[in-house]
């Protein structure tokens, strides 16, 4: 009988594992005036655009409610907000004026194999809810030098060093601890 590698096997199926979901979440950016300017003033950096799903400046607009929300949404602690088919995401994205539909893939230990239609990295809280990368603090050297002008990281290496620094040199914060990192990819609906 062969002797086998648990870590090789995690992998393996982390890497089998990967979904994408989606989610319905509130645009904000450019075009949102005084919230637009108070944001780049406090974070002190040059977007061009802003593609993080951070759930306090993009809140999700999902919410399950009828049976068929629930036959479409991921069932687990603090991932509720999170569609299961895109046809069904699309039906949801058409109910909200100043929304956005976006692809993810939570929670990633590898690189992504489809890199279609991919924006970039986010870096995410256990809760799914704040991006250490655009609202979690300012003027962090690690972060801001591989932030792209869209709000997420370009290279999936490079997300995977910054969470693992978070982690690391901040273990105390809630936020840090436990980070994951998201793939963010655009629908084009």
């Amino acid at each position: 009988m062969q002797a086998v590698d648990a870590k090789k096997t995690a992998q393996l199926l982390q890497t089998l594992s990967v979904i994408m979901y989606y989610k319905v979440v509130k645009k904000f950016g450019l075009d949102f005036g005084s919230d637009w300017s108070s944001y780049k003033e406090w974070r002190n950096f040059e977007f061009s655009s802003f593609e993080s799903v951070d759930a306090l400046l993009r809140p999700d607009l999902f919410e399950p409610k009828s049976d068929e929300d629930w036959d479409n949404c991921v069932n687990e602690d603090y991932k509720l907000n999170l569609i299961t088919n895109l046809e069904y995401a699309a039906k949801v994205h058409s109910r909200f004026k100043n929304s956005d539909l976006v692809g993810v893939e939570i929670e990633l230990e590898t690189p992504p194999k489809e890199t279609t239609e991919l924006l970039g990295f986010d870096i995410l809280d256990e809760y799914c809810q704040v991006s250490l990368l655009t609202n979690w603090g300012n003027n962090n050297d690690v972060i801001d030098t591989s932030l792209c002008k869209n709000g997420l990281i370009g290279d999936f290496s490079e997300a995977l060093k910054i969470r693992n620094y978070l982690r690391k040199d901040f273990k105390e914060d809630g936020h840090a601890e436990f980070c994951g990192i998201w793939a963010i990819y655009t629908t084009n609906t």
